[in-house]
């Protein structure tokens, strides 16, 4: 490798900066500010969920209970059925 230059120094440059500017189009600018809308819209109109007593709690889980074994049953019912 006698003779032979290595150069360390490497050629950083900074970004083009006159890079062609594109236009937004008109259907983009208006769904974007539809969706932005909706996000605002949607985050003022949700409310925390109420807090719910013991009770409720154990009604709703039995209510929940009996309509999945309701649809077992029938869905077994079905499949014999058949």
């Amino acid at each position: 490798m006698k003779g032979t230059i290595v150069s360390n120094d490497i050629d950083v440059r900074p970004p083009d900066t006159r890079a062609v500017r594109r236009r937004v189009t008109l259907a983009d600018r208006i769904a974007l500010r539809i969706g932005m809308s909706l996000i605002i819209w949607s985050r003022r109109t949700h409310h925390v969920r109420p807090s719910v007593d013991f009770a409720t709690r154990q009604r709703l889980e039995r209510e929940r209970r009996e309509r999945e074994l309701a649809l077992l049953v029938q869905t077994a019912a079905m499949r014999m059925w058949r």
